[in-house]
């Protein structure tokens, strides 16, 4: 929870993805059941996650580390409504930097596309109202997506040959940012010219 705060990843909530818990929210659940979490762990997995071992309460001796992450917690808001309250706002203030940033670098006539089709990419697209009318297309290397229609945006579904061939973008909007420098070096190798932008946390073109 607190890196997906601090990184801003608000497209990582979709279908598969509709809540995230805090060591703190966890404990409140397991507790009308006689659970009690015992031992936490801080794992990378997916932008930051838990790892979480819970049994019957008592059962098992509780070590420090889940005293030592329920201060964490605390000392960094996470049972502080205030804080979602700002995470909400920090959205909002995105959704109009990037499409400020895509309004202005494509001023002068320049197209953009965006590259692969992740399912997080739903959430930001729609949310920041991004459709043909911003971006030309989406490229994949998946063939089940080839040839569809990205959900609620609309925009259709090419393969990656599309970005990287003679008539390709200026811009690629790099919407599995979370792997950027992997991504960007993959379509480097594959013939993309043009400059990246990274949407998250903060719009930037590279």
């Amino acid at each position: 929870m607190p890196e997906l705060l601090e990184t801003l990843q608000y497209d990582f909530f979709y279908h598969e993805h509709p809540r995230y818990y805090s060591l703190t929210a966890l404990e409140a659940a397991f507790a009308p059941h006689g659970l009690e979490v015992f031992r936490v762990e801080r794992i990378p997995t997916r932008g930051g996650s838990l790892r979480v071992h819970a049994g019957v309460a008592g059962q098992y001796e509780v070590d420090g580390s889940v005293a030592a992450l329920r201060e964490s917690e605390a000392s960094l808001g996470l049972t502080d409504e205030g804080t979602y309250r700002k995470f909400a706002a920090r959205v909002a203030e995105h959704r109009e930097r990037l499409r400020g940033l895509l309004a202005e670098v494509t001023r002068d006539g320049s197209r953009v596309a965006a590259a692969t089709s992740p399912a997080r990419a739903t959430t930001l697209l729609t949310y920041c109202g991004l459709g043909p009318a911003d971006l030309e297309f989406v490229s994949e290397v998946n063939p089940r997506k080839i040839g569809r229609l990205s959900p609620g945006a609309h925009l259709p579904v090419v393969a990656q040959e599309r970005l990287c061939g003679p008539d390709q973008p200026e811009y690629a909007l790099l919407l599995s940012w979370h792997i950027a420098d992997e991504l960007m070096s993959l379509l480097r190798a594959d013939g993309f010219r043009g400059r990246f932008i990274v949407p998250l946390p903060e719009p930037a073109v590279v």
